[in-house]
């Protein structure tokens, strides 16, 4: 995954604040998905553990 995002030279038109927009949705969108990923990475270890128990 690249860590920077460049815009190509062929857009001119993008204005200033397009880009600052652009940049709030990236970062909104990567909250969303880490705080989505985590919730799920915490559900996997409840049920791993919930399955380890009933092993036992």
């Amino acid at each position: 995954m690249k860590k920077e995002i460049t815009i190509p030279d062929h857009f001119p038109e993008i204005k200033e604040e397009d880009k600052i927009a652009a940049t709030r949705r990236r970062e909104e969108y990567s909250i969303v998905r880490d705080l989505q990923a985590r919730e799920d990475n915490e559900a996997i270890v409840r049920r791993l553990a919930r399955d380890k128990e009933k092993q036992s």
